[in-house]
């Protein structure tokens, strides 16, 4: 995997394209699941505008996942946070759980920021009772860390981070 899109195994992560935010908004029916996936300052209802607002996609790198079948099967963003590649807002496509999805668009989009900066340490922030997902991270070798003092919710959110494997 060395040049975009990235492809393995029949799954492609490509930059996300205006299209593709408007297909995962309706992955989101709720307030509830729109804060699981986007934080307590995500909006709902929101509009197209204010979904890409609150995306921040000015300030964060969007993805989308494919299948073998082209069917847009996971979303996720990153940005710098301390240091690290920082991993925000995965989800994949409801239609298409436990098909592996999610574990795929975080090994591809760890195989990106290998790419695209020089990283020794990944990161990511879960809802602590949000079991499958924090379950998946684990198996992935993320690992319970010091919640960083100027994070929101620390009684609500795990901070987990994983060492970098391989280096550019």
């Amino acid at each position: 995997m060395s040049e975009w899109p990235l492809q393995d195994d029949g799954w492609t992560l490509a930059p996300a394209t205006d299209s593709e935010f408007d297909d995962v908004m309706p992955w989101f029916p709720d307030a509830h699941s729109v804060d699981i996936w986007g934080g307590p300052n995500f909006r709902y209802p929101f509009t197209g505008e204010t979904f890409r607002e609150d995306c921040r996609v000015d300030v964060m790198t969007s993805y989308a996942l494919r299948n073998s079948a082209g069917e847009l099967a996971a979303f996720g963003q990153t940005y710098e946070r301390e240091g690290r590649g920082h991993l925000a807002r995965l989800v994949s496509n409801p239609a298409l759980r436990r098909q592996g999805a999610g574990r795929k668009l975080i090994r591809m989009i760890i195989a990106a920021l290998e790419m695209t900066g020089d990283y020794d340490e990944y990161s990511l922030f879960v809802y602590r009772d949000n079991a499958p997902a924090y379950q998946c991270y684990l198996s992935l070798g993320f690992v319970v860390a010091q919640y960083p003092d100027d994070a929101l919710m620390p009684d609500k959110c795990f901070f987990l981070t994983k060492r970098a494997t391989r280096r550019k």
